[in-house]
């Protein structure tokens, strides 16, 4: 994991957090960038946008030109510095001009530490990254340090359990880990889809219910998938046993239908009052259902019976 020990390890908290009315205040998540977060934030992403040069007194952080007028230009914002940066109090003045812009502008800031953070890397930057979750740990922000697409980046604070399950089947399971990957990069990071999200989902529960459900198929889908197994139930065996109450099977096929129908975005319907898109709660829960349906059949919980013929 890319997050640092949580705040509080010590058993500590403020003192106005211990008061009735203030602990939940206290443990709430912020969105965009609160003015207590602001300076430490700005801290970390300048140091980014800087090259460290040695001097006489120890060493200084001088601005870089360049990346800059990088930032400026993918994140589509105009600082106002018309200067050179040949001079090293030019340089100042520019790096100057971009936090007044970020700091008036919350997504150009968390994009810009975004961008300057993808250009880490995991295992030779951890304390530079362990810097950053630190600092968006303590301030309660919503954004952490994730791992998106093997390279870190913001994503949303989510439940640390869930996070650690994802992470763990993308480096386990080849191809659905790839595209549970990118479903979860979708969903969660600062640059949403939330139809590439649902859609990702989709196909990595195919790559991973695949082989268990209908293995001589070249060309599986999931309602493919659904159809065999709604059919013949009996020729897979599952780790949860019938209950009384709940069929487990039942259960499964309904999550997998879930899944399928809900995927909207596939096919234009023509009433005009229809979405034409997932909305951004439904992308997010479709994630979470694959999460645990992928893990299920990667696992082998789900798994055609001994002497089943795939054709029977």
């Amino acid at each position: 994991m890319l997050e640092r020990a949580a705040m509080g390890e010590d058993n500590w908290t403020p003192f106005y957090a211990r008061q009735r009315d203030g602990r939940e205040d206290f443990f709430r998540l912020h969105d965009g960038v609160p003015d207590w977060l602001k300076e430490s934030l700005w801290s970390w992403l300048s140091a980014e946008l800087a090259t460290w040069k040695s001097s006489s007194t120890g060493g200084y952080f001088d601005p870089n030109v360049a990346k800059i007028r990088e930032v400026e230009r993918l994140i589509r914002i105009g600082i106002g510095w018309s200067g050179s940066g040949e001079k090293y109090s030019g340089r100042l003045n520019g790096l100057a001009a971009l936090r007044a812009v970020l700091y008036k502008n919350d997504m150009a800031f968390l994009t810009a530490v975004d961008y300057r953070l993808s250009f880490l890397a995991i295992e030779r930057d951890r304390a530079k990254i362990a810097r950053l979750e630190g600092i968006l740990k303590d301030s309660a922000s919503k954004w952490r340090v994730s791992e998106i697409s093997g390279k870190p980046g913001l994503g949303e604070r989510i439940d640390e359990t869930v996070q650690m399950a994802a992470e763990s089947l993308a480096t386990k399971e080849a191809r659905a880990g790839e595209l549970l990957a990118d479903a979860w990069r979708h969903a969660f990071s600062m640059n949403r889809d939330p139809s590439a999200a649902y859609r990702c989902a989709v196909r990595a529960v195919e790559a991973a219910a695949g082989p268990a459900l209908t293995p001589s198929d070249q060309m599986p889908t999931l309602g493919k998938m659904i159809s065999v197994f709604r059919d013949k139930p009996e020729k897979w065996d599952f780790a949860f046993t019938v209950d009384s109450a709940v069929d487990p099977k039942k259960v499964l096929l309904q999550m997998l239908q879930l899944l399928w129908t809900n995927e909207y975005s596939r096919h234009v319907d023509p009433g005009l009052d229809s979405p034409l898109h997932v909305t951004q709660g439904e992308a997010e829960s479709a994630v979470m259902l694959a999460l645990t349906v992928t893990s299920w059949f990667s696992s082998g919980a789900i798994c055609m019976r001994d002497g089943v013929s795939q054709r029977s």
